[in-house]
């Protein structure tokens, strides 16, 4: 099974440094975090504007958007109103600002230069980017979001029907691709039913990983039925966790949890078979 690019790239486009009014200066949230009103508020109250940076610009057919930068900006923008009580000094450096302005871009291209900026400092959190990606029409997120659709599942919450940790859940389908999200999760449902420990991201790599690799011998049925035998949701990550740490002796990043859940879920299938034996990778390698 092929998968697609879901990389960040960007198309070379022109960039040029300029001045700009920062009161000309637009917002769409489909392409960035919401606008936080109290932390520009905070932003401006304490502006010193040779601390401002290079607001990302992107110059759309209908004037200039804030890419990143989006606080700076309506902080700019407060000060310039009237509406916070500051230095004449202050106000009059901030007539005009210099930005980054991207010319030529897609709304995807926008999504994907914010979360790469982002990305660089850690700031936007695994839930804003999902949004944003969505928003914007990155294939990635509208992938993943058109997968979690048909299962009738959400970002974000903990529920029967919320799913959390949406940057495993990404990571499955960068690696497998989206049919491989789809049947894990079918599997999970099949195995445990709906709550909310169905959807962990582990136990769900877990899964598209033996799926993926062994999908001419495994039967999802027959591994949905043998993954119901070793107990619910939460005992099985419990186990996926003393694979990890090998009984709490040592640490386990990401890597490691999903190794571990990769040999818990082919033991799982194995059981006592004789034939169609599933190998069971090294975790310590």
């Amino acid at each position: 099974m092929s998968v697609k690019d879901y990389s960040y790239d960007i198309p070379d486009h022109p960039i040029e440094y300029i001045k700009v009014d920062p009161m000309t200066i637009k917002f769409d949230p489909r392409a960035q975090r919401n606008l936080n009103k109290a932390r520009a508020q905070a932003i401006a109250e304490k502006l010193v504007p040779t601390a401002l940076g290079t607001p990302i610009l992107s110059q759309r057919e209908d004037g200039l958007y804030a890419v990143d930068g989006m606080h700076r900006v309506y902080a700019c923008q407060l000060i310039l109103s009237g509406k916070v009580s500051i230095s004449e000094v202050v106000r009059k450096a901030v007539r005009t600002i210099t930005c980054e302005v991207h010319s030529g871009l897609s709304m995807a291209n926008e999504a994907s230069l914010f979360i790469i900026k982002n990305k660089e400092s850690s700031k936007v959190g695994a839930n804003d980017e999902f949004r944003i990606g969505v928003l914007a029409g990155h294939p990635l997120f509208v992938d993943t979001s058109a997968v979690l659709d048909k299962h009738q599942l959400k970002v974000g919450s903990r529920t029967v029907n919320g799913l959390r940790g949406i940057k495993g859940i990404l990571g499955i389908v960068i690696e497998y691709g989206p049919e491989s999200l789809d049947q894990a999760l079918t599997i999970a449902e099949d195995a445990w039913g709906r709550t909310p420990d169905t959807w962990d991201s582990v136990i769900l790599g877990g899964i598209a990983t033996v799926m993926s690799k062994h999908s001419g011998v495994v039967k999802p049925k027959d591994l949905a039925e043998r993954l119901k035998r070793q107990g619910n949701p939460v005992e099985f990550r419990h186990k996926i966790h003393n694979l990890a740490t090998n009984g709490n002796t040592r640490a386990d990043g990401t890597k490691g949890r999903l190794k571990a859940a990769h040999i818990a879920v082919a033991s799982a299938w194995n059981g006592s078979r004789r034939i169609n034996r599933l190998p069971i990778p090294n975790i310590f390698e």
